[in-house]
């Protein structure tokens, strides 16, 4: 990870904390919480160049979210622990 470490990054991603990173030139943003529901929601929204919802899962723990996160395609069709080396932190 550029700019950051990655096991705090990890922590953060884990807790739903909001963090922002680039990847190739495209931002992204992600975050998790507990809805109206009362069920755990974790997202990663595409915020530049395209601003779009990527991804999300809802009413699965902290952990399973995370796992189910970075076992998804999501950086141009590779998953996060390919891509973690060119992956920039920018808001820590």
């Amino acid at each position: 990870m550029i700019n950051g470490d990655i096991n705090e990054f990890m922590d953060k991603l884990w807790g739903g904390e909001e963090l922002i990173f680039t990847y190739h030139g495209k931002k992204y943003f992600s975050q998790g919480y507990y809805n109206n529901d009362g069920k755990y929601y974790f997202e990663l929204q595409e915020w530049e160049p395209r601003p779009a919802l990527l991804w999300s899962i809802v009413g699965c723990s902290n952990q399973e979210s995370l796992n189910a996160f970075l076992s998804e395609p999501l950086f141009d069709g590779k998953r996060f622990w390919d891509v973690e080396q060119e992956l920039e932190w920018v808001d820590n």
